[in-house]
């Protein structure tokens, strides 16, 4: 019986604990606002770069009237995906292959004896790249082997299906998927681009396991789009390939089959779980919207990667926490197949363990945690539920903005897809320079023992070093002070003094000591009861910053002039906001200012020009 045509005496008989009567949201509410006494709820609403405002709990009320609560996985639109016996999914490692490729091609084979479902090249040199060694080392109709093509992807493929077909091997037992998708980095097709999409429609359109066109959501999530902009833009593009193709001659089935769309899965948990159901759920309204077989919709591939915004530099080993999290959102959307990164591809070439650990998550994921029993395990949560439409409908109604301006390669030539991607992704840089955001081991809860293996200046002039990503900035600054280091052979040194007991000081010397310490200087704190103790002790310290934490009078009229006499000539910085005493306080000795929610960067450019000119002091 359909629960909604139950009576409620039915319902309450059902219920695993009746004794238990059920809870509203104005039950929870009271509650709330009772234990929280003084602090108002809303103060609790998390406000997302999304837009969307996610209160602290969520009830029945929230997700009652939505249609898709009582979907089934399998059923149109597919929002729980098109799987219906299990929740399987590939476990595809990638591989760059430079040159003729043989050395990425025996690491390939290796792979797929130690867990890899599939592999996916990534191949610089599609001209060099030895395609009859490939056929001759894997057995191409039997794993799943996927290909980035960065120029003529139809040559590479007429070179495939020759070396398949001296084989004795069809190309409709391949395999995979063609990754070739210059729109979503670029804009506007050229002549050349628009007709080797038509080719290689053309190439794969009979092979019902290998797939031609991929969209890619990972040009956007890459440099710090929100995940509404990621949905959007993706699908955006993927309309306007579809609309490219039809128009060429292309019988929009062969479109809608041979679509795929490359996601990339970030650290924020749920909402990347939830991104995929958005995803299925808004391009199953295109697929009707183009009077299709609704069956089309749940033809669409997804192939998932762990996210490269969020991958640092600094305490490497934390990725590995990072991509387990990320890979365990994708799966539990229903990912068709993933890609796990390896812990240290931010600034090398990954070693074999760092490929094992990564091929192995996802091994975990399916053979430890069971992740593959069970078809989107999230269905029927309060909170999942009510975000997924709030996704869907923020995602769909920054789509129709863009189709309002011509369509995604229109809204990109005019800037509106990069400047709002911008907008967000400057957003996220800051909120990480004042603390906001963590990157754990970057900005904060550093390795305060960690060593930099790699030599730091040629990893920043490095063209493969990724400034992309949100701890780039503060890489930097860790990097500067890194060089100092091996230059001078110490650390530079910041001291915290602490004057008196307020709290609020506490607070911002823990903020300074913490910063200070993620920049990679040799931090420490200091505790004194009055100003005369600390001018005496700290104009002789060896220190390169003096940062300063006292109640206002005692800053402004006695210890900025003291430390001008520091024979070292320090940073001296006041942990506190000066609010309208900014210029005063400059007058009496402090050259910034440190306070949670400051702009950091500021602060560390200052320092880093000042250890500059005293290398070059002692240099000259």
């Amino acid at each position: 019986m359909n629960e909604s045509n139950m009576t409620d005496e039915q319902q309450h008989a059902q219920r695993l604990f009746p004794e238990f009567e059920p809870v509203t949201a104005t039950d929870w509410e009271q509650k709330a606002r009772k234990d929280l006494r003084d602090t108002p709820l809303e103060s609790l609403t998390w406000h997302t770069y999304e837009g969307i405002d996610v209160k602290p709990y969520y009830a029945a009320e929230d997700i009652a009237g939505l249609p898709f609560v009582r979907q089934k996985p399998g059923n149109f639109p597919f929002m729980r995906g098109n799987k219906t016996g299990d929740n399987s999914w590939l476990n595809i490692q990638k591989i760059k292959a430079e040159g003729h490729g043989r050395s990425a091609v025996d690491k390939a084979a290796d792979a797929l004896q130690r867990g890899a479902d599939g592999i996916h090249f990534v191949i610089q040199e599609s001209e060099t790249f030895s395609i009859a060694y490939l056929a001759e080392q894997i057995e191409l109709s039997r794993h799943s082997v996927s290909y980035t093509l960065q120029k003529r992807p139809e040559s590479f493929l007429k070179g495939l299906y020759a070396a398949l077909k001296e084989k004795q091997v069809s190309h409709r037992n391949l395999h995979g998927f063609v990754h070739f998708d210059p729109m979503t980095g670029k804009g506007s097709l050229t002549h050349d681009e628009n007709q080797s999409i038509i080719q290689v429609l053309e190439l794969t359109k009979d092979s019902s396991d290998f797939y031609g066109i991929t969209v890619s959501g990972t040009n956007f999530s890459s440099i710090g789009a929100s995940v509404t902009q990621e949905i959007a833009y993706t699908i955006s593009a993927a309309v306007a390939y579809v609309d490219r193709l039809t128009k060429a001659g292309e019988q929009l089935s062969s479109v809608l089959r041979n679509m795929q769309f490359s996601m990339a899965s970030g650290t924020n948990f749920f909402f990347e779980v939830v991104k995929l159901r958005a995803l299925r759920l808004l391009w199953a309204a295109v697929v009707e919207a183009y009077q299709a077989e609704p069956a089309f919709a749940g033809k669409l591939r997804i192939h998932s990667s762990t996210s490269s915004w969020y991958q640092t530099t600094l305490d490497p080993y934390v990725n590995m926490l990072r991509v387990t999290t990320e890979a365990m959102a994708s799966v539990m959307a229903g990912c068709d197949s993933l890609t796990v990164e390896p812990f240290d591809s931010t600034f090398e070439k990954p070693s074999e363990f760092s490929e094992r650990i990564a091929r192995n998550v996802s091994i975990i994921l399916k053979e430890e945690a069971y992740l593959d029993k069970a078809i989107d395990p999230a269905a029927g949560s309060y909170y999942l539920e009510s975000l997924t439409n709030e996704l869907v409908s923020n995602a769909w109604a920054l789509f129709r903005n863009v189709e309002a301006q011509g369509g995604f390669e229109a809204a990109y030539d005019k800037g509106f897809i990069l400047g709002s991607i911008t907008e967000v992704s400057r957003k996220k840089f800051r909120n990480i320079a004042t603390g906001h955001d963590v990157l754990v081991g970057t900005n904060k809860y550093p390795n305060p023992k960690e060593k930099i293996d790699f030599d730091p200046e040629a990893l920043i002039q490095s063209a493969d070093f990724d400034t992309t990503r949100a701890a780039y900035p503060t890489e930097v600054m860790r990097m500067a002070t890194e060089l100092h280091l091996r230059k001078r052979k110490r650390r530079p040194k910041a001291v915290v003094a602490v004057i008196g007991q307020a709290v609020q000081r506490h607070v911002n010397a823990t903020f300074a000591h913490e910063f200070f310490s993620c920049a990679g200087f040799d931090t420490t704190v200091e505790q004194f009861d009055s100003v005369e103790n600390a001018a005496d002790r700290l104009t002789h310290a060896a220190a390169e910053v003096v940062v300063v934490s006292a109640s206002e009078k005692v800053f402004v009229n006695e210890f900025g002039p003291r430390l001008r006499n520091h024979h070292a000539k320090p940073t001296i910085i006041l942990a506190d906001d000066p609010e309208q005493m900014k210029e005063e306080m400059i007058a009496n000795g402090y050259d910034e200012f440190i306070f949670e929610g400051c702009d950091t960067s500021t602060i560390m450019e200052l320092i880093h020009n000042k250890l500059h000119e005293a290398e070059d002091d002692e240099n000259a």
